[in-house]
């Protein structure tokens, strides 16, 4: 009975540290699935961020293009206007001068011969 009582104690320890260690594997294994999973997790999150950091730096590529492209119109529409204005501007220019010389002319056909002058005796 003694010889069963030593056996079956010495089964129990061997078993007991086997089972451990048994678990211990289990459990490395099981922390190094979980680890993994939280790898492919983060990476996952990380290429989402990356792909909506890019799509709102294209966006906002689009709007600065939008913009400039808006600006340089403006710009050319009022070189447009200063061109007309300048246009005018020398035709007005050109007409007063047209008058002034005709004004001139008439002015000249207006006045009288001045009657020359005699010496006194």
């Amino acid at each position: 009975m003694q010889k069963l009582i030593v056996v079956a104690v010495t089964a129990l320890c061997l078993i007991g540290t086997s089972s451990l260690a048994l678990a211990d594997d289990a459990m490395k294994a099981e922390m190094g699935n979980m680890k993994d999973e939280m790898k492919a997790e983060m990476k996952a999150e990380k290429d989402v961020m990356k792909g909506d950091m890019k799509a709102k730096k294209e966006e906002m590529k689009g709007k600065m293009k939008a913009h400039r492209s808006e600006m340089k119109a403006k710009r050319h529409e009022m070189k447009d206007k200063m061109k007309a204005q300048k246009g005018a501007a020398k035709s007005k220019v050109g007409e007063a001068k047209g008058d002034a010389q005709s004004m001139g002319q008439d002015m000249k056909a207006a006045v009288p011969a001045a009657p020359a002058l005699t010496p006194a005796p």
